[in-house]
């Protein structure tokens, strides 16, 4: 766990260095734009998005822990208690929009810039994100059966699939 909390930061952290050292010609007047903004940007977009949305793997498991030990932290541990319910409850809600944000703006960067490095690495990552925002809304609206939803708890919480996901969009970037 603490590998891989490890991994995903190291990760998270190399991505704007690695966008900040790149070689775009930014004064090229041909750059490909999408209701006025240029491709290059709304990948930027994509990418702090997908970062916020990351930012899970470090929620949930500190808000799971502050809510177990909550009575030996605080002095009113009811009223913590309630308050980090209502901070969980919107920092879910904020989890779900930006992860449809991301899988829109990243999907409509992909085809503004056309992909240009890998596109099938880039695809496949962007396919990755699809495949965690469309479990993550099984799960959300608790729509399927039972064992639909176990599935979709499985691959929607399956850190390899992130994982998997940002390597290959890492990649296809580079």
């Amino acid at each position: 766990m603490k590998r891989l909390i490890l991994l995903l930061a190291f990760l998270l952290i190399l991505s704007p260095i690695a966008s900040a050292d790149d070689d775009d010609d930014d004064d090229d007047d041909n750059d490909e734009k999408f209701l006025g903004f240029d491709g290059e940007d709304l990948g930027e977009v994509a990418q702090y998005l997908l970062i916020g949305v990351m930012t899970i793997v470090i929620w949930k498991p500190g808000h799971i822990w502050l809510q177990k030990n909550a009575k030996t932290l605080f002095s009113d541990p009811k009223a913590k208690k309630k308050l980090m319910r209502t901070v969980n409850k919107i920092y879910m809600r904020l989890h779900y929009w930006a992860g449809l944000l991301v899988v829109i703006v990243g999907g409509v960067h992909g085809l503004v810039v056309g992909a240009e490095g890998h596109p099938v690495l880039y695809w496949s990552g962007w396919a990755g994100l699809v495949i965690m925002s469309i479990s993550g809304g099984l799960l959300l609206w608790k729509w399927p059966p039972r064992k639909v939803r176990k599935g979709a708890r499985l691959l929607h919480a399956q850190r390899a699939v992130s994982v998997i996901t940002i390597i290959l969009l890492l990649v296809s970037h580079a």
